[in-house]
């Protein structure tokens, strides 16, 4: 009969542990909800530097190097400066091109008022400014 209680007693202190921890779980999700209501979702800015979070090598091994192996989607045109001999500068990813200069394996073809065109290989993509930036 002394067993029986005194496991009882146990089962019951873990019970009432266990309802604590429970509590205390709850008040925190509820606690860190009201905290981020109203905010705007945190985006990094990397300052013009490669990610951090990018992987380094490859599934192969294989170091990558993201400054030659750009894609068209990691391209951002920042601003267009109008030049004084008209030929005018791109910013893209923080870097100052020109016409002809190149950017990994994209070459800058044209540089308009609001867009640039850009050439690897055959292939022709234009990156536009967005408005309101």
């Amino acid at each position: 009969m002394r067993i029986l209680l005194e496991n009882r007693s146990k089962v019951i202190e873990q019970v009432i542990f266990l309802s604590i921890v429970l509590v205390l779980m709850a008040v925190g999700v509820a606690v860190a909800q009201e905290d981020q209501q109203g905010q705007e979702p945190f985006v990094y800015d990397d300052g013009g530097r490669r990610d951090p979070l990018w992987p380094l090598v490859n599934s192969n091994g294989a170091i990558l190097n993201y400054e030659s192996e750009f894609l068209i989607t990691d391209l951002a045109l920042e601003g267009i400066m109008a030049g004084t001999d008209g030929e005018n500068m791109a910013i893209i990813n923080g870097r100052v091109l020109k016409a002809r200069d190149a950017i990994g394996q994209f070459v800058v073809e044209r540089i308009g008022e609001d867009s640039i065109i850009l050439k690897k290989g055959k292939q022709k993509f234009e990156l536009k400014l967005k408005k309101g930036e």
